[in-house]
C-alpha cells in the first residue's frame, strides 16, 4: 500500500546509501594513513639502526623528512578518525530519522487498514440488519 511517507522514505535511503558509501572511504582513508604512518615507524626505526652502526653514513636528512612524512601521516588519521566519528554520528542521527518515517508509514497503513475493516464491518453489519428486517417485516404480514 502506498502511503504519504513512501517518497521520503526512499529520499532517506538514497541518503543513506551515499552516506554508507562516505563513511566506507573515510575509513579507508583512515586505514591507509594509519598503515603509512605505521611503516615510516618502522623504517624510521631501521634507518637510525642503520645510521648508528656506520659512522660515515649520514642519515639526518632522510630521517628529517620521514618524521615530517610521519607526522603528516599521524595528522591525516587523526583527522579522518574526527571525520569518521562524525560520519557515524551523522549516520545514528540519519537512520533514527529513518525508523522514524518508516514508523509513521506502517501507522499509516494500519489506520487505513483499521479504516478498512471497520467500514468491512459496517457493510456487513448493514446487510444483517436489512435482511433481519425484512425478515421482521415478513413475519408480521404472516401473522393475523
Amino acid at each position: 500500500m502506498q502511503t504519504p511517507y513512501d517518497a521520503a522514505l526512499r529520499a532517506l535511503d538514497r541518503e543513506m546509501d551515499a552516506l554508507t558509501q562516505v563513511i566506507s572511504a573515510s575509513a579507508s582513508r583512515l586505514e591507509q594513513a594509519r598503515t603509512l604512518h605505521h611503516a615510516l615507524v618502522e623504517k624510521i626505526s631501521a634507518e637510525m639502526r642503520l645510521a648508528a652502526g656506520d659512522c660515515g653514513l649520514l642519515a639526518d636528512g632522510y630521517l628529517l623528512r620521514a618524521r615530517s612524512d610521519r607526522d603528516a601521516h599521524a595528522a591525516d588519521a587523526e583527522s579522518a578518525e574526527i571525520e569518521l566519528d562524525l560520519l557515524r554520528h551523522r549516520a545514528a542521527r540519519h537512520y533514527a530519522a529513518m525508523r522514524a518515517v518508516d514508523s509513521a508509514a506502517e501507522q499509516f497503513r494500519q489506520d487505513a487498514q483499521r479504516a478498512d475493516d471497520r467500514q468491512q464491518q459496517a457493510l456487513v453489519d448493514d446487510i444483517a440488519a436489512a435482511r433481519f428486517a425484512r425478515m421482521r417485516r415478513l413475519q408480521q404480514t404472516r401473522q393475523p
